[in-house]
């Protein structure tokens, strides 16, 4: 008996395509969820602020971010800002008798610019240049040793006593820029960081450590700018 008519085999009629594009729909967000859930998703994709900017102070030295791009110094209070941005040749503390050079280095090598401090205080690379909004750091060795034979293990020292309101000063080759002390605080490298977000207003910030006692003795300054003069 022939039964090949009656046979209801295997069909090759394929989905529309419109299920085909719902299920690809379908997956593609779930994969996009998962993702977030793991903060693997770029903040242009789901649509999230990036966090402000920071920098650690594990070492006088170590940075663990960049800034973001700074914009020009405006409206400072004496009204003489630069649109051009200035390397600081020097730093002047009157109230602690400070006055040194700085210097400038390209690189972000911890080894490198650690080794770079026994000649005096570095700007970080990585933080802004006078005139322009942002934080600039300074980093600097301080020592407590009774004879050091480099005066710049000890370069700053006596920034521990400084207080609010105290007078900094960051000389370019043409300007000077005058910043009031904020805080003074001692820091410990595991959690304290700094934020470098154009937010927090034109700021400069030393950091310094004690040589001898470890983590636990590292000061950090934080001052405003006021404003700048021409020298």
């Amino acid at each position: 008996m022939d039964t090949t008519h009656g046979s209801t085999g295997p069909s090759n009629k394929k989905p529309p395509l419109a299920v085909f594009v719902a299920a690809t729909i379908v997956i593609f967000f779930l994969t996009l969820s998962a993702a977030d859930s793991i903060d693997f998703v770029p903040d242009y994709i789901d649509g999230t602020a990036p966090a402000s900017p920071a920098v650690s102070i594990a070492q006088d030295t170590q940075i663990d971010t960049t800034v973001s791009t700074p914009v020009s110094l405006s409206n400072v209070s004496d009204s003489s800002a630069t649109s051009t941005a200035q390397l600081p040749t020097r730093l002047v503390i009157p109230s602690i008798d400070l006055d040194l050079s700085i210097q400038n280095p390209a690189t972000q090598d911890v080894d490198a610019l650690d080794a770079l401090l026994v000649n005096g205080p570095a700007r970080y690379s990585g933080s802004v240049k006078l005139g322009v909004v942002g934080t600039m750091i300074i980093f600097a060795h301080s020592s407590h040793l009774p004879i050091v034979h480099n005066k710049m293990f000890q370069a700053f020292n006596r920034i521990p006593e400084l207080a609010a309101g105290d007078s900094v000063i960051v000389e370019s080759g043409t300007k000077k820029y005058l910043y009031s002390v904020v805080d003074v605080k001692k820091a410990d490298a595991t959690d304290t960081r700094i934020d470098m977000s154009t937010s927090q207003g034109t700021r400069l910030v030393l950091v310094t450590c004690d040589t001898l006692t470890g983590k636990s003795a590292r000061y950090v300054l934080e001052a405003n700018l006021i404003g700048s003069y021409d020298l």
